[in-house]
């Protein structure tokens, strides 16, 4: 469907957005043991403040908050819209995993400083979603144009 199309690319560019411009809410919470797991020095915060992420409203955390479950909702609509016969799964396959991961990274963040205490994950899951946050962005980012550029396209 064309509105479930629509809101995959625009919540695609939105993630990737905050996940890789805004403010890694989990850094603070995690503690010494667990920082090399996240990439929070890495120097970007100059970066961050030029782009006027916060300005932008990317790190409320409502905002993020509305954002990771939209972004898992469409994703899960988008990969249930194969039984319908509307678009071929292979064809939405890249969005809705990029959509997932992005929720998941969003929610998990959103989480973990809403309760202001650490989650107990294994540390490839941590490593992942929390770590890798800014590559999960960039696949976001990538995937929306992907899709954008090629919408009817069976193998993307």
């Amino acid at each position: 469907m064309a509105q479930f199309y629509f809101l995959s690319i625009m919540l695609n560019i939105l993630a990737g957005l905050i996940l890789v411009y805004g403010k890694n809410y989990a850094a603070e919470i995690i503690s010494d043991d667990d920082v090399s797991v996240i990439d929070e020095s890495d120097g970007d915060d100059e970066l961050a403040d030029e782009t006027g992420a916060s300005q932008l409203g990317l790190d409320t955390l409502s905002f993020r908050l509305v954002t990771g479950i939209l972004c898992v909702f469409v994703a899960l609509m988008k990969i249930l819209s194969v039984f319908r016969g509307d678009i071929p799964v292979i064809g939405d396959l890249i969005p809705s995993l990029a959509g997932l991961l992005a929720g998941a990274s969003i929610l998990l963040e959103y989480y973990i400083y809403s309760t202001q205490n650490e989650l107990v994950l294994p540390e490839n899951l941590q490593s992942v979603f929390l770590g890798k946050r800014k590559i999960i962005g960039f696949v976001c980012f990538g995937a929306a144009v992907l899709h954008f550029i090629f919408p009817q396209v069976m193998f993307l």
